[in-house]
């Protein structure tokens, strides 16, 4: 479209069909490819937003802690615990994706817990539990 006069009708078209939009918007002149650009402030939530909830298990960041790092949080827990074991064994309720890594490598986890502890290490497999989570008991 060569004629400035075409152009000129064509944004004030383009700008009087806008005007029932409630978002504000604005457009912008022809470009070098004779295409126009059309900015549009978001008004509303996305559609993303609106037909999902944050995960439940993650908090929304995306991100939960590697089963290594969870079996790392236990040992320095059962470090912190050691003098209050009252009976033989200690019972260590994790998440099932836990319990592959603490049994992993001759459960090498586990024998370091209980050389740590001293005491007899049960672990309980509980699929309801976060996976950052893990429960002792003893």
């Amino acid at each position: 479209m060569d004629d400035r006069k075409n152009r000129f009708r064509v944004l004030a078209a383009l700008e009087e069909a806008l005007k029932s939009d409630r978002a504000p918007t604005k457009v912008l002149q022809f470009n070098d490819f004779g295409l126009v650009a059309i900015t549009r402030k978001r008004v509303k939530q996305s559609l993303e937003r609106t037909l999902s909830v944050p995960c439940p298990t993650c908090q929304a960041t995306g991100m939960v802690k590697s089963p290594t790092t969870v079996c790392n949080e236990i040992y320095t827990e059962l470090r912190k615990m050691k003098r209050h074991f009252e009976g033989a064994d200690v019972l260590l309720r994790v998440n099932p994706e836990t319990v592959k890594v603490l049994k992993s490598n001759n459960a090498s986890w586990l024998t370091e817990f209980e050389e740590l502890t001293g005491k007899n290490i049960l672990v309980k497999s509980d699929a309801t539990l976060h996976p950052e989570q893990f429960d002792i008991q003893g």
